[in-house]
Formats: structure tokens, sequence, C-alpha cells
């Protein structure tokens, strides 16, 4: 019999420092009233106090702690980290070391924003693949609070740390269908790169390079929002439609959390409004590729999912040039 995936559990390990927005709100630049950077009450920073792999050990040994499973009976890690300590290596063999996890190997995945549900489906195709049974897929964001120059920006005030682990081994299904696709024409819209000094830009790898910013224009925006809110819904219409199931049938909604528009549209396109709904975007703000696994431990934590139900998440990554959906059937240990 070929071999099933279940995702057994999802937990987020986030960092104990609480940055409110409201001690920011004198609305210093041009972005201020910008609506994309809208609907974060708070956030929480991780740096200096824990480096990207300490995030990693914790958010993984919290996982193991809770089901129960040993480090030794790992096969496989599978990594995102926004960003490691070191331009290279990352933080995946840290992590694996100090876990004492000595007989998993590591991969690396990044598609960004989709870099969870992309870390799900391989973990998948690995478990149906019987190459491996026990894999964790990590997601680590240690980004905004590394960056002192671009805090001072309205722009980053969407932006958070934490990290998350989500445990699949074979079992009973979870995965029903995912729809993944990449739009190479959307490359560029959104950067993060050095920012200008006196003027003057230059690649990160030359000597004399500005601090790390998020860099786009307002024109750029208004295509990366026109992107977003087109082609996440019709994302999760495509998974659910390969899953044999309509918008009636979900559960909960969870999507990715960059700021309380976008949000509100997903959810009127998708047809699928709250209570069907769930969102960390007002505490815990925009963590990339952590805001879905982040959303949905905090609804497992407050008992909003229930065995059986049916999730259907969506995230775009970067200025849409890449978008990806999942159906799934919660059938984990919480639940």
């Amino acid at each position: 019999m070929p071999l099933s995936a279940r995702i057994v559990d999802v937990v987020s390990f986030m960092p104990d420092r609480v940055v409110s927005n409201a001690e920011h709100s004198d609305g210093a630049d041009e972005w201020a009233e910008h609506a994309f950077f809208r609907g974060v009450a708070e956030r929480r920073f991780a740096s200096p106090e824990h480096t990207s792999a300490d995030l990693g050990v914790l958010a993984v040994q919290k996982l193991l702690d809770r089901t129960g499973l040993r480090a030794g009976e790992l096969d496989l890690i599978i990594y995102s980290c926004q960003f490691n300590d070191t331009y290279w290596p990352g933080i995946g063999s840290a992590v694996q070391g100090r876990i004492g996890a000595d007989d998993a190997t590591i991969l690396q995945i990044d598609t960004s924003c989709c870099s969870w549900l992309s870390g799900l489906r391989t973990a998948a195709a690995f478990i149906e693949s019987g190459r491996h049974r026990n894999i964790v897929v990590l997601t680590v964001t240690n980004f905004v609070s590394r960056l002192p120059e671009f805090q001072r920006s309205t722009r980053s005030r969407v932006l958070g740390d934490g990290a998350t682990a989500t445990l699949l081994t074979p079992g009973a299904p979870s995965i029903l269908s995912a729809h993944e696709r990449s739009h190479g024409s959307n490359y560029g819209l959104l950067r993060f790169e050095p920012d200008f000094v006196d003027g003057t830009f230059k690649k990160y790898w030359e000597r004399g390079c500005g601090p790390i910013t998020v860099n786009f224009t307002r024109e750029r925006l208004e295509l990366l929002r026109e992107n977003a809110l087109t082609l996440v819904p019709e994302a999760v219409a495509q998974a659910l439609k390969k899953a044999g199931v309509t918008a009636e049938d979900v559960s909960l909604l969870i999507t990715h959390q960059p700021n309380d528009e976008y949000l509100a549209e997903w959810r009127r396109r998708c047809g699928i409004d709250v209570p069907r709904a769930h969102d960390t975007l007002s505490k815990y703000g925009n963590l990339f590729h952590g805001s879905i696994p982040v959303t949905l431990a905090d609804a497992l934590d407050e008992g909003l999912v229930r065995q059986g139900d049916l999730l259907a998440f969506g995230t775009f990554s970067n200025g849409g040039d890449l978008v990806s959906a999942m159906t799934v059937r919660w059938n984990g240990r919480r639940g």
C-alpha cells in the first residue's frame, strides 16, 4: 500500500519582546497612511535575544515535547528562514545538531511567503515515496528586529518575528489538494535590497552598500496589490476544486497576513467570511512564510480547529511571482 502523509501538529514559538505600533504612530514618512501598512497593533521582535538558529531550536523542541517524538526519530528537517544567521550556511544543520537529530538530514526551501506550503508539499512527497517517515517543516522569521535603519520607516511596522514547526508522518492523508504556480512576469515588484546612500545604489555584495530595506515604489505597490487580490482567491478556488469541495464546505480559511485590506478582500472573493476565517495580523503582524503556520497554530491553541475540519490555505510571494494554496482535512493531534 502506498504511504500517505499526515500533518500531526503545528506549533509556534513567539519571542517575548512585544513592540506596539501605538508607540510609533507619528506619521513621520510618506507611507504612514497607505492601506498596505494597516491592521497591525503589535508585533514580536526576536533579535538580539535570539539568533535564527535559536528560534528554530525552540520551535522544533516545543513540537517534539508536544508530540512525544524523539529527536533521534526525525529523518528530515525542511526549513525556510528569513534571515539566516550568516549569508551562508543556513541554519538547518545548526538546528539539527543542537536538538540532537543525529539521523536527520536537512533541506532548505525558499519560495518566500509560499515556503511553508512548498515545504508541506515536499515533505508529503518524501513520505509518499517511502524515503522518509518523520519530517519537520520549520519556518523562522528573524528579520525586522535586525534592521534598525528600516525600523524608522512606516513600511517596517507590519512586520514581525517568530518561528513555527510542523510534524508530518505516515498516516491518514491530511493534504487533499495543492495548487502552486510561478508568475515570472511579476518578478521584481517587491525586493529586499540595500537602500540608497547619498543618492547612490550599490548591490548588497558591493563595498559601501546601504542598509537592507524593502524596496518598492507606489506604482509597483499598486501592481502588487492587483496581483495579490486576484491570485490568492483564484489559487484557493483551484485547490478546492482539485479536492472536490466548495467554499461552503470550508471550516476555516487561513491566508497570508499582509494587511487588513487584503484579508477582507480575500475573504470576500473566496466567499468565506468570519467566523470561518482566522487572522493573527493584529497581534503578530506579517511573518512572511511564517504567517499561515503561526495563524494555524494560534487557531489550534484557541480550540478553533476540530477533527475532520476542512481547512483552506492561500498565499502569494513577493510581487506575485508565486502563488500557493492548499486544502487540508485536519486529522492532527489537537482539534
